[in-house]
């Protein structure tokens, strides 16, 4: 979202994006098995899409978010 949307207040207060992000996380055992490559198998990550290793990126960002609100990041699909 854009900056000054992120600023307004609604009539419940702030809304707690980095909470609202940890209760959608999904396990995703496609991007689990991704990360298990790029950390047993750095040459063959290096060659998937940059676009791939991006939304892996973004997936980590997400677990470790859910992971500091709580949620268990182990079971499937939450």
């Amino acid at each position: 979202m854009s900056n000054p949307l992120n600023g307004v207040a609604f009539l419940d207060g702030f809304a707690d994006n980095d909470r609202n992000r940890a209760m959608d996380f999904k396990r995703n055992e496609h991007m689990e098995r991704l990360a298990a490559l790029r950390d047993s198998q750095p040459d063959a990550y290096d060659r998937i899409s940059p676009t791939i290793r991006m939304g892996l990126g973004y997936y980590e960002n997400d677990k470790k978010n859910a992971i500091a609100h709580g949620i268990d990041v182990n079971k499937g699909n939450n």
